[in-house]
């Protein structure tokens, strides 16, 4: 699979209401199949996104990479994670991290002690279990 980094075109689909301001990220979902080359299958909530308005397709704006790096700059750590992924963001008190929501183990966490099991070796995203 190729780094979503290293596809200057590369689009997720960000919720309205994180573009506007009016929420904050909360969950992000990987679709496991992307619809277009550029699409790199992530979805982008806000904390006040609802079944409703996650049903209606013009709640959501495509946004290349670089754009959803403004957002939350911690995806960086995240966006080559694999087809399926499901994380929610958590920042409140002196934890900031994904976790996995089920499960509720944490992926990455900003103060360096849990970072995903990936690599990226010329452009080509890879397991590595050095961690």
């Amino acid at each position: 699979m190729q780094s979503v980094f290293y596809q200057p075109e590369a689009v997720v689909l960000v919720s309205k209401h994180l573009l506007n301001g009016s929420g904050s990220l909360r969950w992000i979902y990987r679709e496991l199949a992307p619809t277009q080359s550029q699409d790199t299958g992530w979805l982008l909530f806000a904390d006040n996104d609802n079944e409703q308005w996650n049903q209606e397709p013009n709640n959501f704006m495509p946004v290349v990479v670089a754009t959803a790096l403004a957002i939350e700059p911690s995806l960086q750590y995240i966006l080559d994670l694999p087809y399926g992924t499901d994380l929610v963001f958590v920042n409140r008190n002196q934890i900031k991290g994904w976790w996995k929501p089920k499960s509720q183990t944490p992926i990455w966490l900003s103060d360096g002690t849990i970072t995903p099991h990936i690599v990226i070796k010329q452009g080509e995203v890879m397991a590595n279990d050095d961690n």
